[in-house]
């Protein structure tokens, strides 16, 4: 179950029946639902008042409202917590496009409640993000990487390894054995502090929002060949986080990242491999290499020692 309770103002029966559908599927906990002709009246109002509502799913169209778009608006006006616009008005089960707008206001609350968790949490993103990119043998070349890291760079990682479901525990348990690194397979709510190794899970996609935190798309399968995609996971990092952001190729197999390591140079980040030499594969960082983007290239240890030194410069 969600923690994110949702309050509900809409126009019509029909709206708030559909939208009431779409926040149960969600397993968000509904804390009221509403018509905006009800939003004057002292029993809506002191319902609203002993509710913890922390979003609002609202679909009004103002030009409509006629007597009613008075209150509406200074309700709107003094409220303080987070709001979803459903747009679309398309309420019909049958239409070509319901799909889309209950998959698009699904994206929605998932974003809300990313943004919910992140300030119960209490923790703020840090200032610079890097993915850790691997396939084959890439395990054992984090490891080596991440030991030779202090624990106190301002850095969150989040690591993308080619793998098979279920293993994602036992990974987040091994590359930080004998270093200060936290690790965990990344969940919706997450956030990338600093001291952090997020796992990206094979199981489902999941995507990045510019404050830090990780939206899970549990219905999403990842798209493409590889699982999880590292095309996918640092296209979303360097558009979110550009210079402050970047991402290291290990050892691996395909030529996942090869495509988007052009955008990461694109948007100011960087891109470094793992010297072919040390790698377990070589088909993966030297896909990456063969971009020409690939702007350091050396073993996980001394990678380490350069990262250590651009963020303590």
């Amino acid at each position: 179950m969600s923690s994110l309770i949702v309050g509900i103002v809409s126009e019509t029966l029909v709206q708030q029946h559909y939208l009431k559908h779409t926040v149960d599927d969600m397993g968000c906990p509904l804390g009221g639902s509403f018509l905006v002709s009800e939003l004057g009246t002292d029993k809506a109002l002191a319902k609203i008042a002993s509710t913890s509502i922390n979003a609002w799913i609202i679909d009004v169209d103002v030009e409509r409202l006629g007597d009613d778009a008075e209150v509406f608006q200074r309700w709107l006006y003094d409220l303080e917590t987070p709001i979803v616009y459903s747009e679309g008005n398309t309420y019909n089960a049958a239409g070509p496009d319901f799909v889309s707008w209950t998959r698009q206001l699904k994206t929605k609350i998932l974003s809300l409640e990313g943004l919910h968790q992140l300030a119960s949490m209490g923790q703020i993103k840090a200032n610079n993000i890097w993915v850790l990119a691997a396939s084959t043998g890439g395990p054992d070349a984090v490891k080596k990487f991440l030991d030779a890291l202090p624990s106190d760079l301002d850095v969150a990682f989040i690591y993308v390894q080619h793998l098979g479901e279920g293993h994602s525990q036992a990974l987040s348990q091994s590359v930080v054995r004998d270093n200060r690194y936290a690790c965990s397979v990344a969940v919706h709510g997450d956030v990338l502090a600093a001291g952090r190794v997020l796992i990206v899970p094979p199981e489902h996609q999941i995507s990045l929002q510019p404050n830090g935190s990780v939206v899970a798309h549990a219905q999403k399968e990842w798209k493409g060949v590889y699982k999880p995609s590292i095309d996918h996971i640092v296209a979303s990092v360097a558009s979110n986080y550009g210079a402050h952001s970047g991402v290291i190729f290990f050892t691996g197999m395909g030529s996942d990242g090869s495509k988007s390591c052009r955008l990461m140079t694109l948007h100011g980040g960087q891109s470094w491999t793992q010297v072919l030499s040390s790698c377990v594969s070589t088909s993966m960082p030297k896909e990456v290499m063969n971009t020409g983007c690939s702007s350091k290239i050396d073993t996980p240890e001394n990678l380490a020692r350069h990262l250590t030194a651009q963020l303590t410069r």
